[in-house]
């Protein structure tokens, strides 16, 4: 108790002696250009991919200026205690593990004369999200994590080998926030043995900061100063916070504030430490909830996970563009690869690149033919594909002026359809279509069926 109670006075002194980033204030001049160089991809993702498959996503990723793969991880523990892992291992605590397949080396092995450098992620736990440092799991799966670099940087060689991804995301919340000196320990024995075993490879780390579940601006500055004060980074090594709009943790008009913290609070680090921007280009799902928006994330309109439209997105760039060395997403491989989704999100981002990095504001027409049919099951609403330059995103349907459902078309071409359960053919509805621009055509108003 008495070890929290000093740290905290010790948070509370540097907040008072530091400049505290609140407010909004001018943006900066830029430091990188508002465009992504690097993504990351999951293990359990990519462990089916074979040569082919990797060839195809390292091609649409050269053509898409990926020069940074970071691979989120390559070891799993499961609340019950069981790991999985993506590499050929000889740490003891991996005896008994899964075997996902030797991602790494099928990464390493495609990336190899692309340019591509790969950061071989480390090591994830289930029970991280609920209990972070509260349990010894953090510490001895730190330890475990220290055994692991040494495992690979003896066991792996490859050029294309070029950095370690600490995958713990630590954060602001009350689970990590008010023990972070602890956090920084077990972070402090992976680095200590990377610079033990390969000192010319950076560590990334890519924490976050949550506007729910956290205890205000000032606790959430004074834990980042003290993050960056007890961590025993090395010159080079690299802090991507994620800014964590797509997973919904913060509103888009706490960006500013939320990047001037950590530039503030990065300059307390020992080292020369490099901070990139981790923007996030999707959209999480939230369904609803009694604290939904209060103590926790509020709900979303889309029920899955999709990629996010790119006017939201450029946004998140730009502004990271004021603060951070360079820009990198989570994740290029999950939503904007054309082996995934439609290819009309990176035509779209092309289209912005080479225009100056201005966003195409052509909305999409979407035609009158509407309808509305009463049906077994409620009331079935029909209409037509809408047109645009680039492809939409989705459809998005109101009630009586209301919001009542998206249709999404990021992945697939799902049915341009909808049945509403709880209506009535006398209810009216109106539709929109939205392009991967984020532009929105004008709206049409739902006609009954003849």
């Amino acid at each position: 108790m008495f070890a929290l109670l000093k740290n905290f006075f010790v948070s509370l002194l540097a907040l008072i002696t530091a400049a505290a980033p609140f407010g909004k204030p001018e943006l900066p001049e830029r430091k990188c250009a508002p465009e992504f160089t690097g993504t990351f991809v999951q293990s359990w993702m990519s462990s089916g991919w074979d040569d082919e498959r990797w060839a195809e996503e390292v091609e649409a990723m050269q053509a898409d200026g990926v020069e940074y793969l970071v691979l989120q991880d390559l070891a799993n523990m499961d609340a019950d205690g069981n790991w999985t892992i993506y590499y050929n291992s000889t740490v003891s605590a991996f005896e008994n593990a899964a075997f996902g397949g030797d991602v790494l080396n099928a990464a390493l092995k495609a990336c190899e004369g692309s340019g591509i450098k790969v950061f071989a992620g480390l090591t994830m736990f289930d029970s991280f999200w609920l209990l972070g440092n509260f349990t010894g799991d953090y510490e001895k799966v730190c330890r475990i994590t220290a055994d692991m670099v040494g495992d690979i940087a003896s066991g792996y060689s490859s050029p294309a080998l070029y950095g370690w991804y600490f995958t713990l995301e630590i954060n602001n919340q009350i689970n990590c926030g008010s023990i972070m000196p602890k956090m920084t320990e077990g972070l402090n024995l992976v680095l200590a043995k990377a610079s033990e075993v390969a000192p010319g490879m950076p560590l990334m780390i890519s924490p976050y900061t949550a506007g729910y579940l956290s205890l205000g601006d000032a606790s959430t500055y004074a834990q980042w100063l003290t993050f960056f004060e007890l961590t025993k980074f090395r010159d080079g090594d690299i802090v991507a916070p994620q800014d964590a709009l797509g997973a919904d943790w913060i509103e888009e008009d706490d960006l500013v504030k939320i990047w001037e913290t950590y530039s503030n609070a990065a300059k307390r680090a020992k080292a020369d430490i490099k901070l990139w921007a981790n923007c996030e280009n999707f959209d999480i799902a939230i369904g609803p909830g009694a604290l939904a928006g209060t103590a926790l994330r509020p709900q979303t309109e889309n029920i899955e996970s999709v990629t996010a439209c790119l006017d939201r997105f450029v946004r998140q760039m730009d502004i990271a563009s004021r603060y951070c060395e360079n820009i990198i997403t989570f994740s290029y491989s999950h939503y904007f690869s054309p082996n995934l989704v439609k290819p009309f999100y990176m035509e779209t981002y092309h289209n912005y690149v080479e225009n100056g990095y201005v966003l195409e504001k052509e909305k999409p027409v979407l035609p009158d033919a509407f309808t509305k049919t009463a049906g077994e099951n409620g009331v079935e609403l029909n209409w037509q594909a809408a047109e645009d330059n680039f492809g939409v995103a989705y459809y998005r349907i109101c009630k009586n002026g209301e919001f009542l459902h998206r249709v999404e078309m990021y992945k697939w071409d799902y049915p341009m359809s909808f049945t509403d359960e709880n209506g009535m053919v006398s209810d009216e509805y109106t539709l929109v279509a939205v392009d991967a621009a984020g532009n929105m055509s004008d709206t049409v108003i739902c006609v009954e069926s003849i």
